[in-house]
């Protein structure tokens, strides 16, 4: 793919996992790492600090005396701090080029996240694009994949709540554990962290920077087995997610788009240079789930029968949680009275079934 795709400059750089990172860590070093991070040194700096170190103390020096401090402050926003001897630290994580020395959590354990997918894609997207963001990332996460994006306007926010009406999702961030951004999506992320987990390698309280993103993006291909670039256009930072995928040995897919959309000019080159093609929800989700089985995940999609299809795959894929037939619409996009006929068969073949004025599966 074009080099104008990588990412070799403005992010945080490239790094081997420094070796004493792979050493189980005490709270007081932990404390201190964070307290290095929230004092300004970034994830290459602290990566270059690491590497030859053959102490913690050698490192964390005189900000061991703000362990605790610290991490209070972690816990008081109910977020916590992971090194990649962890056992919560993601693998997928410590294979890829500049493994995140330290890495924020709130939410759920990582480890319970996979397999996970990334859904990217333009901010300035097209309506219709959001609508099938959000289509997938309702059948990825009703399958029980494990949707991940970047809280970001557009594609990103369309995906995130995609993946809520029917399961789990991981918004991995440009900025502190505890900022949004943009701003309006605070409560988005609150959601995300209830059902998922938000993620980032910056301390409490960093804002945006521009260099922060790009950073950021080596995480979200990093965390998936598979990105899937809904739309963007040739300077969407979707395309720097796309070449950090495919120097992580990750599989790109690209959605198609009329020749003459400008925002898709992006997607257009993806396919020329050989992405997987995606058509529909169906089809995506059946290529997802043969790449996460030979990954080792065999248990994955058997939450939905394989032998539903179009409309009833949709409806099936948003009673992941109990909800209401409006909800079910409005997750799906499929007009009321479709949702309450394919609602109807399910429960005859016996897979949901309405509980107080919510559907939800039947355990099988």
């Amino acid at each position: 793919m074009s080099p104008g795709w990588r990412a070799d400059a403005g992010w945080t750089g490239h790094w081997d996992l420094p070796e004493l990172v792979r050493a189980p860590i005490s709270e007081r070093h932990r404390g201190a790492l964070v307290a290095l991070a929230e004092a300004g040194m970034g994830p290459r700096k602290l990566a270059d600090a690491l590497r030859g170190a053959e102490r913690w103390d050698d490192v964390t020096g005189e900000f061991a005396s703000r362990s605790q401090t610290a991490l209070r402050g972690l816990r008081r926003i109910g977020a916590r701090a992971l090194v990649p001897s962890d056992e919560e630290y993601p693998d997928e994580l410590t294979e890829i080029d500049a493994p995140p020395p330290l890495l924020f959590v709130r939410g759920e354990s990582l480890g319970e996240l996979r397999p996970a997918v990334a859904l990217v894609g333009a901010r300035a997207c097209t309506v219709g694009a959001m609508r099938f963001a959000e289509r997938l990332g309702a059948t990825f996460a009703g399958a029980g994949l494990v949707v991940v994006s970047g809280l970001a306007r557009g594609i990103d926010v369309a995906a995130h709540l995609g993946a809520l009406g029917a399961g789990r999702t991981i918004a991995v961030l440009g900025t502190g554990i505890d900022v949004a951004y943009p701003p309006e999506h605070d409560d988005l992320a609150l959601r995300i962290a209830s059902n998922g987990a938000v993620v980032t390698e910056f301390p409490p309280g960093v804002g945006p920077r521009a260099w922060h993103f790009p950073s950021r993006n080596r995480i979200i291909s990093g965390l998936s087995i598979a990105v899937v670039v809904v739309e963007a256009g040739l300077r969407s930072g979707a395309l720097i997610t796309a070449g950090f995928a495919l120097d992580q040995g990750r599989e790109v897919f690209a959605c198609t788009t009329g020749p003459e959309n400008p925002v898709g000019s992006g997607t257009r080159e993806l396919l020329k240079d050989g992405a997987r093609i995606i058509v529909d929800p169906e089809q995506a989700l059946a290529d997802v789930l043969d790449i996460a089985r030979a990954h080792g995940f065999e248990g994955v999609g058997s939450a939905s029968p394989t032998s539903l299809d179009g409309e009833l795959a949709l409806v099936y894929a948003a009673t992941a949680q109990p909800a209401s037939s409006d909800d079910i619409s409005a997750t799906t996009h499929l007009e009321t009275k479709r949702v309450t006929t394919a609602l109807a068969e399910l429960e005859l073949d016996g897979l949901v079934e309405c509980v107080r004025g919510s559907w939800r599966r039947v355990e099988r």
